[in-house]
């Protein structure tokens, strides 16, 4: 799963991370929760732009919101099935940038699970796939929703959690963007673990377990003997 994550890259970066004509403004965020704005990618016939959306997404046919759970991940094996995600997954795709996330591990004889901070290790932006979503507040004003897809994970989560976010190579980002591109079986091909050679995983401070903390302190290893895996 993925209930957590960080982007500290600047706007400027992404913008020519993504080749995109237009992109919003923000600050860096090092721990972002469900229902807060995202930055998302999508393709528009304009061209490629990012724009802010609720992390959690709503279906545009859903009368009562409210009665939904937290629609915050995706699992990636049942995206194209479940009622609750098959059309955004064939017409409504987008790319969610990221700079890294966190994921927690039960550790025997530790009361708390162990947080964990995963990110490439060129410390370039990682591109979740993502879904989204057009729908209307109870007081009639737009809002768009997305949801973040997740699949098995690699070795280098395994030890940690049995699911991560789907992690999209930049070869692959045309075909997911493409809205007019349905074909399910050649989109399901991308639901796959991203290569854990380009991965990194420490432990971090228990602080990250509150929202309220924001700051870049979030990311920093703990000591060496607790970082169990690198």
């Amino acid at each position: 799963m993925c209930g957590r994550f960080v982007l500290k890259h600047k706007p400027a970066t992404l913008q020519e991370w993504y080749q995109a004509d237009d992109l919003p403004d923000f600050e860096a965020r090092y721990n972002i929760a469900p229902t807060t704005g995202i930055v998302v990618i999508r393709d528009t016939p304009q061209g490629r732009a990012g724009s802010l959306m609720r992390w959690g997404l709503i279906p545009s046919w859903a009368r009562d919101a409210a009665s939904l759970p937290l629609l915050h991940n995706a699992r990636g094996e049942t995206v194209a099935d479940k009622p609750m995600f098959r059309q955004a997954f064939r017409k409504r795709r987008c790319l969610i940038a990221a700079s890294g996330f966190y994921e927690w591990k039960a550790v025997p004889g530790q009361k708390s699970k162990q947080p964990f901070y995963i990110s490439f290790k060129d410390d370039t932006p990682m591109s979740f796939a993502g879904l989204w979503e057009s729908s209307r507040t109870a007081d009639g004003e737009p809002l768009d929703t997305c949801t973040i897809i997740t699949t098995g994970a690699n070795h280098i989560l395994e030890p940690i959690h049995h699911r991560m976010p789907l992690i999209l190579e930049r070869a692959d980002w045309d075909t997911w963007l493409d809205p007019g591109f349905n074909n399910t079986e050649r989109l399901a091909a991308l639901v796959k673990p991203f290569e854990a050679d380009k991965m990194q995983a420490w432990g971090v401070s228990h602080a990250v377990n509150r929202v309220a903390n924001d700051a870049p302190a979030l990311v920093r290893p703990i000591a060496e003997s607790d970082a169990a895996h690198r």
